[in-house]
């Protein structure tokens, strides 16, 4: 009788797990919502930047450094993403608003040299259905008393 009990015990742990909703987003096909305060890609904004470079001078990692562009007279923030950390100082900073987050976390790149943004590339940014062209709905997160559910927001 012994064996029975050791036989049914897991199964009577894991069958109520097994009934509940998914814990996870199918990433391809389904994307999160993030909140309005994620931390995600940067966007910079050419005509608030006013190159005071308090973004460099207040990133602890020295991800930021300042470039020249050709045309332009001033020099504007490079991001180098493979050092970045997220912390939000040089959004936080700027006297000018001229970095934001953006919700974009889909950066995957095959060669590190990829992950430094100059300005150019800063103030572009791509569309979601560009990065995931599988997509097919957003979903948003959202908790009850005892877990975090997921529903669908929109199709995409």
């Amino acid at each position: 009788m012994s064996w029975i009990k050791r036989l049914l015990k897991p199964i009577a742990i894991v069958a109520p797990y097994v009934l509940r909703n998914s814990q996870t987003v199918a990433y391809p096909t389904e994307r999160l919502m993030f909140k309005e305060r994620y931390r995600g890609r940067h966007q910079f904004f050419f005509e608030r930047c006013i190159s005071c470079s308090i973004c460099a001078r207040v990133c602890h990692s020295k991800t930021i450094t300042m470039v020249e562009v050709e045309g332009r007279e001033k020099t504007f923030p490079q991001i180098d993403y493979n050092t970045c950390s997220f912390c939000g100082y040089c959004v936080e900073f700027c006297p000018k608003q001229a970095l934001e987050f953006t919700d974009v976390v889909e950066m995957a790149v095959s060669d590190r040299s990829e992950l430094v943004y100059p300005p150019e590339r800063l103030s572009v940014v791509p569309e979601i259905k560009d990065l995931v062209p599988r997509m097919k709905r957003r979903i948003e997160a959202y908790l009850t008393d005892k877990e975090m559910k997921y529903r669908k927001v929109k199709d995409v």
